[in-house]
């Protein structure tokens, strides 16, 4: 009679195997869920400032000023600063002027807001807005001397601040007489190296307002 001899390794793996051996325990552990912050913005009522910046000479010499008076209404809260933006609506009272001169204030509110149309306050509403809540494209309906015109303006948020930044063209608002008025009662301030008195009709602006900033 012969022998039969089973290799102990394959004896081994068939009770592992009619054991249960080979079972693997199941991992119940769940990985905790992760929520995503949700922000909401609005405006912080009386903390909007407009600035501009204007030219004079050939040399084209900076003149800034801003407005003292801002009037801003704005609707709810969103977690979209676009939203906030397109709800806005503002006007600016003119003899609010402040360059740091009370004597070029007064002149520019006589001799360049005085020889405009109905411009004893400058109105502006939010057209539309692009982008997303670090930066952006802003377009204003904005009504100067009887005349509303477009101005697109940039857009940009940082430590819960939003700036906006871009320029007008006066000419676009029937400015001509304005300008001309103002320079000639600026007339000798207003002259350069080149011995030419000159006014330029290109103004650039920026806005800041401040917003309230709930997360939960």
């Amino acid at each position: 009679m012969k022998k039969i001899f089973i290799p102990i390794t394959v004896l081994a793996t068939v009770l592992m195997s009619s054991c249960g051996g080979n079972e693997t325990t199941e991992n119940t552990e769940t990985t905790p869920e992760v929520t995503e912050e949700i922000c909401f913005y609005n405006y912080a009522q009386g903390s909007a400032a407009v600035r501009w910046t204007a030219f004079k000479t050939n040399d084209k010499i900076a003149v800034g000023g801003q407005f003292n008076t801002v009037n801003v209404t704005v609707g709810e809260k969103s977690t979209k600063i676009t939203d906030i933006l397109e709800t806005i609506k503002f006007n600016i009272p003119t003899k609010s002027t402040n360059t740091a001169n009370e004597e070029r204030d007064a002149k520019i509110v006589a001799s360049f807001f005085g020889a405009m149309e109905a411009t004893d306050i400058i109105l502006g509403q939010v057209k539309s807005a692009e982008g997303d809540n670090i930066s952006g494209t802003c377009i204003f309906y904005l009504t100067l001397n009887n005349v509303e015109k477009e101005v697109e303006l940039n857009y940009s948020v940082a430590n819960d601040v939003i700036k906006l930044t871009g320029s007008i063209d006066l000419l676009d608002f029937n400015g001509e007489v304005a300008i001309t008025s103002l320079n000639e009662v600026c007339k000798d301030l207003h002259i350069g190296t080149d011995g030419i008195s000159k006014t330029w009709n290109n103004v650039k602006l920026e806005i800041e307002a401040s917003l309230n900033k709930d997360c939960h």
